[in-house]
């Protein structure tokens, strides 16, 4: 893949993301924070205006006719020369009655439409020039004797300061947006760090594991990595056993091949030959076959006990021709024992084989039904072994015997096809003063056959 089309990295994904969503919402709170402070100056201005034009109202003073402003008026810009805040009373549609002394100079709006009577209203207009804010109230005065005259109040104030004081806020939202964003950069850049750590060390881990430094993953990893990490054990122990099954099955075929191998060299019948040869070649493909299974084989089949131990008692016979063990056979002919032929096959083939090796001259077969279980016991009469070699004669490698003969690999053989079909194999003393070797089989229900 080139590096144009490359993906990015997590960290770099993250890293844009955050420079791009971070600034973008500082963005949208900074407006609308800036958008709730002008609405609160607007409503504190139209409150500050509602209650100067209250204090004209109360200020008000009737004499002969003539509307005057007493000394209750105590806003004092409304007496100061160009103060910004200005007023005027005067008769909706008419004349002006009062006008503030600090609008002397200065032309006023005329309010051509005043708001409904009992109403006020808050807005912006221009004022010599000057924008500014305008705030209007149509009172109904009501004389002693009953008299109504309609009073038009116009407060205007110059926006200026509000907008003076809008701008300074807006600098120091930015100042303070700016460095809640280089702050935000910092700690996320910190948490981006800690937080990807287990990933670079899950990588660097890889690396080793490449590299052949370890075998596995550890497994400290977070609960989010721990499924990844969980499975990549799980690849690695199976094809590790997968390397192991192929060099085990070498050496199975390489053990197998013996027996039929001696009958060859012994014989010069033909038909024992092609006897010998078509079961080498059925050992070939059993051992090629479990090479490249990873489960329970034959599940499904069953074996008939009696023909397969009489096949396999004639080879040996021809093996030990010199030796002649004299071996019996009691097993029911219609009893059977869930296990591919072949498995079977390889199974007895190596316990009788020891048997042989082991006896002085006799050895003795029997196979029964017991409640859910198939029960094969082969017995011999040699010196037997002690318990201390029972936990080692499976193991690869390990002989039981002092013959000097063979690379310990019967047992082994022996074990993993026992395990691979969950039955159970066990070594005691014989009857016959030697070594009983009991296998048994589950005896699988009839909904599973």
């Amino acid at each position: 893949m080139s590096r144009a089309n490359r993906p990015y990295s997590l960290s770099g994904r993250l890293l844009v993301a955050m420079l791009v969503a971070m600034p973008l919402l500082l963005a949208f709170t900074g407006i609308a924070i800036d958008r709730a402070h002008t609405s609160s100056l607007l409503k504190a201005e139209q409150d500050r205006m509602r209650l100067q034009f209250f204090g004209l109202l109360g200020a008000i003073e009737w004499r002969d006719g003539d509307l005057e402003m007493g000394e209750r008026l105590q806003e004092p810009r409304f007496w100061q020369f160009r103060s910004g805040l200005y007023a005027r009373i005067t008769i909706p549609g008419g004349e002006t009655l009062w006008q503030s002394l600090s609008s002397d100079t200065i032309n006023l709006p005329t309010e051509t439409t005043p708001p409904a009577a009992g109403q006020e209203r808050f807005d912006t207009t221009v004022v010599d020039g000057t924008p500014s804010f305008r705030f209007l109230y149509h009172v109904v005065w009501e004389d002693e004797d009953g008299s109504t005259t309609p009073l038009l109040f116009s407060l205007y104030t110059d926006q200026q300061p509000l907008n003076a004081e809008q701008q300074q806020f807006r600098w120091r939202l930015v100042l303070w947006m700016s460095l809640a964003l280089l702050l935000f950069l910092v700690i996320s850049g910190g948490i981006l760090i800690w937080g990807l750590r287990p990933l670079r060390q899950l990588a660097r881990d890889l690396q080793q594991l490449e590299q052949g430094a370890t075998e596995t993953l550890a497994d400290n990893y977070p609960r989010e990595l721990r499924g990844i990490t969980a499975n990549l054990n799980l690849l690695l122990d199976k094809e590790q056993r997968q390397r192991e099954r192929y060099r085990n099955t070498l050496a199975d075929l390489a053990h197998s091949l013996k027996t039929p191998l001696a009958v060859l060299r012994g014989t010069n019948d033909s038909a024992e030959r092609a006897e010998q040869l078509d079961r080498m070649d059925r050992i070939i493909s059993y051992q090629l076959k479990r090479a490249v299974s990873t489960g329970q084989q034959g599940l499904r089949q069953r074996t008939a006990l009696s023909p397969l131990f009489t096949r396999l008692c004639r080879t040996l016979d021809k093996v030990y021709r010199d030796k002649a063990p004299q071996i019996t056979i009691d097993i029911p002919e219609n009893l059977t024992a869930p296990i591919d032929e072949q498995d079977a096959m390889e199974l007895f083939g190596n316990v009788l084989d020891n048997a042989c090796k082991a006896c002085r001259c006799t050895i003795s077969l029997h196979a029964y039904q017991q409640d859910t279980e198939v029960v094969v016991t082969i017995d011999d009469d040699g010196d037997g072994i002690s318990e201390e070699q029972t936990e080692q004669i499976t193991a690869r490698g390990k002989r039981g015997d002092q013959y000097g003969q063979g690379q310990g690999l019967g047992l082994a053989i022996v074990r993993d096809i026992v395990d691979s079909y969950k039955a159970r194999l066990s070594f005691t003393k014989s009857p016959l003063g030697g070594c009983r070797v009991t296998v048994c089989f589950a005896k699988p229900s009839a909904g599973k056959l």
